[in-house]
């Protein structure tokens, strides 16, 4: 049976099927085929992703209820174990901070300082400073522990004071992240053992 379909290719150009390779074909369909599966499974994993983190939170609630806590509001790490030693749920939470135009102000603070202080700043501590600000090179971000970190220097400088406020100023929380993990053993006492949902590793 001939294949009648019109294939949209990379360049927009619209040519019937019945002109490739059977195997160039192939591998079309194929890539096709497969990832409309991975967007199915990744709808899965999601919907199941939810419902666990429901079950987690129907859990919290029902513990604090039964201390008289008030329900809702932000939900923070926690740990469920089983009675019997053997498993166990981690839920924890991680911020994820990034970084507003407070930065530009303390890295030309930090500059102005470093020259003022001209030999009794160190090529090391330059480097320090510089390394604080620098993007990385495959992100483009700037790392916020390293900015942060530079507020524990103590530099005799009257705009120091001045840097260190930029410096707080320009990380901000920008949200946060939770995560679960699920954990099993063979005994009580036997080594914890994390129960694998990365795809590609199963």
């Amino acid at each position: 049976m001939t294949d009648e379909r019109i294939i949209e290719a990379w360049d927009g150009s619209r040519i019937p099927a019945r002109r490739y390779d059977p195997r160039r074909l192939l591998a079309h369909d194929t890539a096709h085929k497969l990832v409309a599966q991975a967007h199915a499974l990744q709808d899965l994993i999601r919907e199941e992703k939810l419902r666990v983190y429901a079950e987690v939170d129907a859990y919290l609630d029902i513990v604090l209820e039964s201390y008289g806590a008030r329900l809702g509001g932000s939900r923070g790490g926690l740990r469920i174990e089983a009675i019997d030693g053997v498993r166990k749920v981690e839920v924890s939470v991680t911020d994820y901070q990034s970084v507003t135009a407070a930065i530009e102000a303390a890295r030309v603070l930090m500059n102005e300082i470093l020259d003022d202080l001209v030999g009794d700043a160190s090529d090391d501590l330059r480097a320090i400073v510089a390394n604080a600000f620098a993007r990385n090179s495959k992100t483009g971000k700037i790392s916020t522990e390293r900015v942060l970190s530079l507020r524990q220097l103590n530099l005799s400088h009257p705009k120091w004071p001045l840097a260190k406020d930029a410096i707080s100023d320009a990380v901000i929380t920008a949200g946060s992240k939770r995560y679960i993990r699920f954990h099993e053993r063979d005994t009580p006492h036997a080594p914890w053992k994390q129960i694998d949902l990365n795809f590609s590793s199963l």
